[in-house]
């Protein structure tokens, strides 16, 4: 982002596509409507879907109830600010706490993935380039940013590393329920915290960015 005539002005390519589906989104056009719901359904049913204990119909009703509110407060959407993505992630959360709370499933889900969060957290606590990117980001969105690097994986890397951290398995225990030898699990393990490793220190970078740009 720089500045032209005392103005901020967007030069993310990513954040102007933001942007432009924002605006697109005001104006009403169904193509638009479309894209957005293309880009963004998948990432965020699998967002949610891990923490609203893997319930499809539940997933459903936090997805669609997010996508209205997304709908409704378009306007209030300011990429100067943060992705797209990350905004939707935003508002889906609140969203899960209150279906899950009525559910009576918010201290389980909390506790599960606050103990993702703290342990992936120390894990990679040296990923990122600088301390200044990790100390630009608050509790809240260093929670969100490992989420969307967890649902930005494949699927058989955030299955090993939820049977790892959060249902805390052995590697033995892992390999009987995977049907796999304790060597391929540690192997493909290995894969996964590379792979985690890659994603999450760029979107600490990305926000940390966005952060000190607000």
């Amino acid at each position: 982002m720089r500045e032209k005539n005392g103005m901020k002005v967007i030069t993310s390519p990513s954040r102007r596509d933001d942007a432009q589906m924002r605006d697109g989104l005001l104006r009403g056009d169904e193509g638009v409507l479309e894209q957005f719901y293309d880009k963004f359904f998948a990432r965020l049913y699998r967002y949610v879907y891990y923490r609203v204990g893997h319930d499809h119909q539940h997933t459903e009703e936090v997805v669609n109830d997010t996508f209205m509110e997304a709908l409704d407060k378009a306007d209030r959407y300011d990429p100067q600010r943060g992705s797209m993505e990350a905004w939707l992630i935003t508002l889906s959360r609140n969203r899960i706490r209150s279906s899950n709370a009525t559910m009576g499933r918010a201290h389980q889900r909390e506790t599960s993935w606050s103990m993702l969060d703290g342990e992936l957290d120390t894990i990679f606590a040296d990923l990122t380039e600088t301390s200044e990117q990790e100390a630009a980001l608050e509790s809240e969105e260093l929670s969100n940013v490992v989420g969307l690097a967890m649902e930005s994986l494949p699927a058989e890397y955030s299955k090993l590393l939820e049977m790892k951290y959060i249902l805390d398995l052995s590697t033995r225990e892992m390999a009987r329920a995977l049907h796999k030898t304790e060597k391929a699990v540690e192997s493909k393990l290995t894969r996964a915290r590379a792979a985690f490793r890659q994603i999450f220190t760029g979107l600490v970078a990305e926000e940390a960015g966005a952060a000190g740009m607000s």
